[in-house]
Parts: C-alpha cells; sequence; structure tokens
C-alpha cells in the first residue's frame, strides 16, 4: 500500500513495529493484552506538562527514553538508506555522541 512499515527488534523477543497511518494515535499488542495509545488531546497537556517542568525542573519523560526514541528513528531512515538492512540503536547513539 506504500505506507512506511518500521520494525524494531529489542532483547529478549520484543518487537515494535510502527505503520504510517491517518492523524495520531496508535495500537498497542503485547504479553498482558492490547488497546490503543497515543490519542492526540491537543496541545494542552503538551503545555501542562512544559509548565510543570519549569515549575519543578523534572522532566516528564526519562532523558534516555527521549535519547532512545529519537535513536530509532533515526535507525529506521538509516535502514531505508541502506536497503532495509538491520540497524542497531546503539550504533546510532555511540554515533550522536561522537
Amino acid at each position: 500500500d506504500g505506507k512506511i512499515e518500521v520494525i524494531g527488534k529489542w532483547k529478549g523477543g520484543r518487537t515494535g513495529i510502527f505503520r504510517e497511518g491517518k492523524g495520531y494515535g496508535g495500537h498497542a499488542k503485547g504479553t498482558k493484552g492490547e488497546g490503543e495509545v497515543g490519542k492526540y488531546d491537543g496541545y494542552a497537556p503538551l503545555v501542562v506538562e512544559a509548565v510543570r517542568m519549569f515549575q519543578t525542573g523534572k522532566v516528564p519523560v526519562d532523558p534516555q527514553e527521549t535519547i532512545e526514541l529519537f535513536a530509532f528513528m533515526e535507525a529506521a531512515d538509516e535502514s531505508k538508506r541502506q536497503d532495509g538492512k538491520p540497524v542497531k540503536l546503539a550504533d546510532i547513539i555511540a554515533a550522536a555522541r561522537q
């Protein structure tokens, strides 16, 4: 169908699949069940978290998780550049730190 699909594989046999779709949100499946995730509620929740962060000095998302999310996206792009070859997140993160 021409839509983007990215597959991530983690230690322990976990797999994550991103498939391009319309709008925001997603669907997660796991060993404990499945359900909708990432519903778009406008910018208000983002602003609330940003204000809370500035007030408390505590970030709402672990910085390592943020780095891994960006690395996952870059790994997907790098894999595409290499005709679908698997790319390790550790390699992407190491390259970014140089």
